[in-house]
């Protein structure tokens, strides 16, 4: 008896894991996570791209770093202007890493589709945007907003950020030292991603534990 429940735990197991979902090869934490106090300007070319949920990622060959003048009055979306989009443009300063890529952590890709962004970002395009680095690795931005190659201009937040930025005096036109390149042509909370799989781990150990007792009770009533 002992060792038909051990085999029907086992294939509880098993069965647990094949139908829990997967964690995603790459999951990022939520906004806390990077630092939202320091957005940062950088345009180049998409060299590498991974699109699919929990977020795109996308590299980016950094060519340009010098902020567009005229820059903080540019036109942003609308509801990104209502949650502080737009101090955001006014603080935005040239991406001060050596890093010659940087990885960019997108919205999630239902996200993106309603804020009006057709089809996916492909490897050629040319792209600019403001971000925030990931604390840990200064190689890694979170965007804030990304311009597309056709100057469409896409949001990529939807709650209030942890830290605002503090505007810098005459953003948008100055070019401190160590710029790379010339400027280029100018609802609700959102549970980060480690909530979510922390959430879905807890699910599934219930699961796994319930079903373990189940057989066994059963077991020893045979």
């Amino acid at each position: 008896m002992r060792s038909s429940t051990s085999a029907s735990v086992t294939t509880v197991a098993a069965l647990v894991l094949a139908l829990a979902p997967g964690a995603p090869a790459s999951a990022h934490h939520g906004w806390e996570h990077y630092d939202t106090s320091a957005p940062f300007y950088a345009a180049g070319t998409v060299t590498r791209v991974r699109w699919g949920n929990p977020h795109p990622e996308v590299t980016l060959r950094v060519e340009r770093t010098r902020v567009p003048d005229g820059w903080a009055g540019r036109e942003i979306p609308s509801d990104l202007e209502d949650i502080g989009g737009r101090q955001v443009m006014r603080a935005t300063r040239p991406y001060p890493g050596s890093s010659d890529e940087l990885t960019l952590i997108l919205a999630p890709v239902e996200r993106l589709s309603a804020w009006g962004m057709e089809g996916e970002v492909e490897k050629g395009d040319e792209l600019q945007v403001v971000g925030y680095p990931d604390r840990d690795h200064d190689d890694e931005l979170r965007p804030e907003m990304i311009v597309l190659e056709d100057g469409r201009t896409v949001r990529q937040r939807s709650v209030p950020l942890p830290a605002a930025p503090e505007p810098l005096p005459g953003a948008g036109g100055a070019a401190p030292a160590g710029e790379r390149g010339s400027a280029a042509p100018a609802s609700g909370d959102e549970p980060s991603d480690t909530t979510v799989w922390l959430l879905t781990g807890g699910a599934v150990l219930l699961l796994f534990l319930g079903g373990g007792y189940y057989v066994v009770r059963r077991a020893g009533r045979a």
